[in-house]
């Protein structure tokens, strides 16, 4: 039996690190302002009245188990997770890679009829960096009414977020990351303000 089988098991929605950062800052330029306030009208027009914005968040990955193919342990329900059994790190003898997360060799189906030695929740995804960006500038059209102009990036900097590794022992998948969360998304908007 591995020694990992002992320990304490870890909640499905652990997360032991999460920064998140938030923040939204006026650009200094334009009239009234501490640069170009005695730029001509037109380049006033273009350079002043801007404001960008920024999500940061960077993350652990959360917990997950690696779970038998079928029913080995023949329980008569679905409602059990059947796990094999783990004879070593997962984390320890490999390079790891989208091709090979953890170390596969360290699973081991169970025999018919028997519960497999790993504890639950013995991997961990990769953790996470993201930037959601926005820059906004508004135009006033009346006394009451603006009209702010609006671009926004999220994941702005396309850092991939990958998906779990495949966690079924016997599949082809089984250890591979074959998916990862929406690349950069763009997008512009106007809305009127009264």
């Amino acid at each position: 039996m591995s020694a990992t089988c002992g320990r304490s098991a870890i909640d499905n929605i652990d997360v032991p690190q999460r920064f998140v950062a938030s923040g939204v800052y006026e650009l200094p330029f334009g009239a009234g302002r501490r640069f170009g306030s005695r730029l001509p009208a037109a380049f006033s027009a273009a350079f002043s009245g801007w404001s960008v914005g920024s999500i940061i968040t960077r993350a652990s990955g959360r917990p997950y188990s690696v779970v038998n193919s079928g029913n080995p342990a023949n329980t008569g329900t679905f409602n059990i997770v059947s796990r094999p059994n783990l004879v070593g790190d997962p984390y320890s003898g490999y390079a790891r890679s989208l091709g090979q997360d953890f170390n596969t060799a360290n699973f081991v189906a169970t025999a018919p009829y028997t519960f497999g030695s790993e504890g639950r929740n013995v991997l961990r995804q990769r953790g996470f960096f993201n930037w959601d960006f926005s820059a906004h500038k508004e135009f006033r059209l009346h006394e009451r009414m603006r009209l702010q102009f609006r671009f926004e990036a999220f994941a702005f900097t396309n850092t991939p977020r990958f998906g779990q590794a495949g966690a079924t022992l016997g599949t082809a998948t089984f250890g591979k990351i074959t998916s990862a969360e929406t690349p950069r998304n763009l997008q512009f908007g106007l809305k009127l303000v009264w």
